[in-house]
């Protein structure tokens, strides 16, 4: 058996004990069957009322907003209760739409819960969800004559606009009290244990709603937390409870692994990273060849009309947000002014797009004579390749260390947007010694412009190696969208939050 994590052992062995009377009264893929039957009404009820409490709160706030910039004496606030009754009575035609959608199916075969592989689910449902509820409003009205005479195109239209705000927030709490209430973990095996499979389980093993259990392989690379070979993985399925299997390469001939799976699926779920991997996004699809699935690899995108989509996205939040941020800045200037001597700003030349050189601008979190002091701290370099980065940096002041951990000391990069030197997402902008060392595929990176935040943000930040950046890079340029821009804005806060891979 394998080099397990001691503790961990222990505790999916005391519960794998502790459930084994139930495992002999009933066979295995009856017991399998059952928790997951429990799990998937579980995240379904969460999920389910967390709309309906969305939905309720918008029907509400909705309406009392036309009423507060109409001038129609029909739209007052004080005429808003029986239209906010009707607003309920019509939610179970949203939850319907929402089924139609498939917002309901598919929440147990996750790894991760995201409301943002819904969000585009959402908004169009509601959409036609809207468009149901004038036409009932409509029929309502010219069949009875009378009631529902509040009910407006306006106050359906802003109920709709305020639930694609409420439902997803509804939903992350609902989300996250689903992990809570599970114990904040998904039990998971991988299958193989060479490169890819390790990269993998220290992904897993980074997602607090994830328990990596180990690897089953029968040609292991290596011993460490090794549960088990091949045709003892339906047998550590039911031990530790495991509710996905994750399969990379291995040694094991593939005929063998697929048949062993076959036995899993519909049992236990199954995710397969594919050959190629580095290739394939979000914006890959799988096209059937006569029962032979293909999967299309994306090209790249960054036309003429994408990079002006990106730009005025750009320029638009950028403008807004420097806006509202303004007098936290003054605070933060202030603050780097009294506790130690020098500038404000940091100002380092990195490379951007074209690998033309220029500024960029942070809060100065070191004292002012950090980068005469590097050479003194090379033997305590934690990056490989050209990166350079301490932990516990002795250069880096009390005010600076509190903005690097929370990210603050990158709210001047603002500026750099706006004109133009960064995007809010992209690559990771280097130094100019570190970007002279990239070659090959990886400068490919240099077609778009360095990002605030990217995939190398949400993905571990300095806890990836520089292999994963370069990949993560290429992979980002290569197959670029506006909307995996869009989620990987929204991904960032709660990495930001969670202090990952900062310093």
């Amino acid at each position: 058996m394998a080099m397990l994590d001691p503790e961990l052992r222990l505790h999916l062995q005391e519960v794998a004990e502790q459930d084994a009377p139930a495992r002999r009264r009933s066979s295995p893929s009856g017991h399998r069957s059952g928790v997951a039957a429990r799990v998937r009404r579980h995240t379904l009820r969460r999920l389910m009322v967390a709309d309906v409490i969305g939905l309720a709160f918008a029907a509400f706030v909705g309406p009392l907003i036309v009423s507060a910039v109409s001038v129609n004496p029909d739209s007052a606030a004080a005429r808003s209760a029986r239209i906010y009754t009707f607003d309920l009575a019509m939610i179970p035609v949203f939850i319907a739409v929402f089924a139609f959608y498939g917002l309901y199916r598919g929440t147990t075969r996750r790894i991760s819960m995201s409301v943002f592989s819904d969000l585009r689910n959402i908004v169009h449902a509601l959409m036609i969800s809207g468009f149901a509820y004038a036409v009932v409003a409509y029929s309502v009205h010219r069949v009875l004559g009378t009631g529902v005479e509040e009910v407006t195109v306006a106050k359906i239209a802003a109920m709709c606009l305020v639930a694609v705000v409420l439902v997803p927030l509804a939903r992350v709490v609902a989300f996250g009290l689903v992990q809570r209430a599970s114990d904040g973990s998904v039990p998971v095996i991988v299958v193989g244990t060479g490169k890819l499979a390790q990269t993998v389980a220290s992904h897993l093993r980074a997602h607090s709603a994830v328990q990596f259990v180990g690897f089953v392989d029968d040609n292991p690379v290596g011993r460490s937390d090794v549960i088990g070979e091949l045709d003892e993985l339906p047998e550590l399925c039911r031990q530790y409870h495991v509710a996905r299997v994750v399969v990379c390469f291995s040694r094991t001939h593939p005929e063998r692994t697929t048949e062993m799976l076959k036995t899993l699926t519909g049992q236990v779920g199954v995710s397969i990273v594919p050959r190629y991997y580095e290739l394939i996004t979000g914006r890959s699809h799988v096209e059937d060849l006569s029962g032979l699935p293909m999967l299309d690899i994306a090209p790249a995108s960054l036309s003429a009309g994408s990079r002006f989509l990106k730009r005025t996205f750009d320029i638009a939040v950028s403008s807004l947000v420097l806006l509202l941020v303004s007098p936290a800045i003054a605070v933060l200037a202030a603050l780097i002014k009294a506790t130690s001597a020098g500038p404000v700003f940091f100002r380092q030349i990195r490379t951007g797009r074209d690998e033309a050189p220029f500024s960029m601008m942070k809060f100065r979190t070191m004292y002012h004579d950090a980068e005469s002091r590097r050479h003194e701290l090379e033997h305590l370099n934690e990056m490989d390749g050209p990166l350079f980065k301490v932990r516990e940096d002795p250069r880096v002041t009390r005010v600076g260390r509190f903005l690097r951990k929370t990210s603050l000391d990158e709210i001047p990069q603002l500026i750099n947007v706006w004109r133009g030197d960064m995007s809010l997402v992209g690559p990771r902008p280097f130094v100019v010694a570190e970007a002279m060392e990239i070659e090959g595929w990886a400068r490919k990176r240099f077609e778009a412009r360095p990002g605030m935040t990217g995939l190398w943000q949400v993905s571990g930040r300095n806890e990836l190696s520089h292999l994963e950046l370069c990949r993560l890079d290429y992979l980002y340029v290569a197959s670029w969208s506006f909307w995996w821009d869009m989620q990987i804005l929204w991904q960032t806060p709660a990495t930001v939050f969670r202090g990952r891979g900062a310093s």
